[in-house]
């Protein structure tokens, strides 16, 4: 294959993750756009014209901030729907990595380009009197943002010596994927009509055809494949690499400590490896294990039951969780905080864009989270021939890292007790941040804590979890848009569940409770 064309494959994979993988995160500027079009408009009456701006009571200047109307119940189901997209966006990571390794790259992504051309259209065609079709958009938008950034995760085998630099840049366009939708509002509100605005994404996803039919591999980018485009020594070059759906991880170390529960069954066994290895093993420079020390290392080996039911994962599990379900929370009711600190609608729609434009950022932060995580590790990854001490300052490492991650959440927390402009601003930089952030870290500590044939496995369930904790966001927002008096309560439960989650960081750094837990799990295997 032409350098050009690998690097065609590269470019245009990083376009379409950054258009299409995660938009739905750009709700605010879509929810604008949504509202301004009078979808479910008809769920208002004459009588709620005024729910969205309390403070306007004048019927003309109401009209003036609110052209189209407002109500709780219409913002409500425009909640709904992008809850529900929310949801598709993570139920369906383990379905989608069997049919990647079953079905082939080709075949899984013509139905990737059906699902996500189908959702265009239907958006495209969501007015005032289809109001009904916009939970089908959403639904097929958000379901083929997975696969697609599975597949397009794989591109980074054409460039093994920077794997992990091209993986990060992915993770970076899927978080800068929520400006989409912002670009969109700018042509929306320079007079362009919704129709054609959303009809633009529709052209972007066609051409989506004509690559997958001619430029990529058949099967996969992996090697040996034999109805792919690469044949010969550029097969030799690629490897695999693992998919991941919510994150990647950035760093494994080249020789990791070995589990702790396995040196004393090497020591217990080095005598008979000894007596019936041959001289060829002796001076080969390399100690081969036996058959019967492979056998019992296959036996004391944890199970993925094992590792699931740990505290660490349970933990992590839910930190993952939270933070998560928090940048959802943050997004779906930002323009309900915009509404109680401002009056004027060109406000208000500015707090939209600003958040939508800062996360074209996390093109560039991502990659910077997975650096950091690197750094953190790479001094202790080596040098202590105890496994038990080794992999414990490996783990102490991870504290920096993701302490300062959930301390940009709570950055944002304290941001949204106060009803002023300067606290919006600041929380739309924290959680931009957040979010560029905490998914490279969270799914790197995956990939150290735990064993390597579990990473894939574990960061399946927890991103099914984090799908199914992300419907949480649904309750909440009917919680907090219900009245004023409840957004401090509202306000106060989510910082409980912050202080929770704090509880995982803070206990890296606590020695004995890590030994005790890696003494739990020497004592059940």
């Amino acid at each position: 294959m032409r350098q050009s064309t690998r690097y065609f494959i590269l470019w245009y994979g990083l376009f379409e993750t950054f258009v299409f993988t995660g938009n739905i995160f750009g709700w605010t500027a879509l929810h604008y756009m949504l509202r301004q079009e009078g979808i479910y408009e008809h769920l208002c009456d004459n009588s709620t014209l005024g729910t969205a701006y309390p403070n306007v009571t004048n019927t003309a200047e109401l009209k003036q901030v609110s052209p189209p109307r407002t109500c709780d119940r219409q913002d409500s189901l425009l909640n709904l729907a992008y809850t529900v997209g929310s949801f598709c966006m993570g139920s369906t990571s383990f379905v989608w990595g069997f049919l990647l390794d079953t079905w082939g790259l080709r075949n899984v992504r013509l139905i990737i380009n059906g699902l996500i051309t189908s959702g265009c259209i239907l958006l495209s065609l969501t007015i005032r009197e289809t109001s009904f079709l916009l939970f089908p958009s959403l639904i097929l938008i958000c379901v083929a943002g997975v696969p697609l950034r599975l597949a397009n995760m794989q591109i980074a085998d054409l460039f093994p010596e920077h794997r992990s630099t091209i993986i990060t840049l992915y993770s970076g366009a899927f978080t800068a994927s929520a400006s989409v939708f912002v670009f969109i509002k700018y042509g929306f509100d320079a007079g362009l009509p919704w129709e054609w605005a959303c009809f633009l994404l529709v052209v972007l996803s066609a051409l989506m055809l004509p690559v997958t039919l001619f430029v990529l591999p058949a099967d996969s980018f992996l090697p040996g494949t034999p109805k792919g485009l690469f044949t010969g020594k550029q097969e030799k070059e690629v490897t695999s690499v693992a998919p991941c759906v919510w994150g990647t991880f950035t760093y494994i170390p080249e020789d990791p400590p070995p589990p702790p529960y396995t040196s004393s069954l090497r020591k217990s066994a080095k005598g008979k490896k000894e007596s019936n290895s041959t001289p060829s093993q002796k001076n080969s420079g390399r100690e081969e294990p036996s058959q019967d020390e492979k056998g019992a290392l296959e036996e004391t080996r944890p199970s993925l039951r094992e590792s699931f039911f740990s505290a660490s994962y349970m933990l992590h599990q839910y930190w993952f969780c939270w933070i998560l379900l928090y940048t959802i929370i943050y997004v779906g009711t930002l323009h309900l905080w915009a509404e109680r600190t401002t009056t004027d609608r060109s406000e208000d729609s500015l707090f939209s864009e600003i958040y939508g434009i800062c996360q074209v950022t996390g093109l560039f932060l991502a990659p910077i989270a997975g650096v950091f995580m690197d750094w953190s590790i790479r001094g202790v990854a080596k040098g202590d021939s105890d496994p038990n001490t080794r992999l414990l300052r490996v783990l102490r490492s991870c504290f920096w890292p993701m302490f300062l991650t959930t301390l940009l959440e709570v950055a944002a927390q304290v941001c949204k007790f106060f009803d002023h402009r300067y606290a919006i601003y600041v929380s739309i930089v924290a959680v931009t941040l957040l979010r560029a952030f905490f998914i490279s870290i969270g799914t790197a500590y995956l990939r150290i804590r735990f064993p390597a044939e579990h990473f894939n496995k574990l960061l399946g369930i927890m991103s099914t979890f984090s799908a199914i904790a992300s419907l949480f966001q649904f309750p909440l927002f009917l919680w907090e848009s219900s009245s004023l008096d409840n957004v401090l309560y509202v306000n106060i439960f989510d910082s409980i569940c912050l202080a929770i989650a704090l509880i995982h960081p803070i206990l890296l750094i606590v020695t004995p409770a890590q030994k005790y837990f890696l003494k739990r799990k020497n004592t059940s295997s």
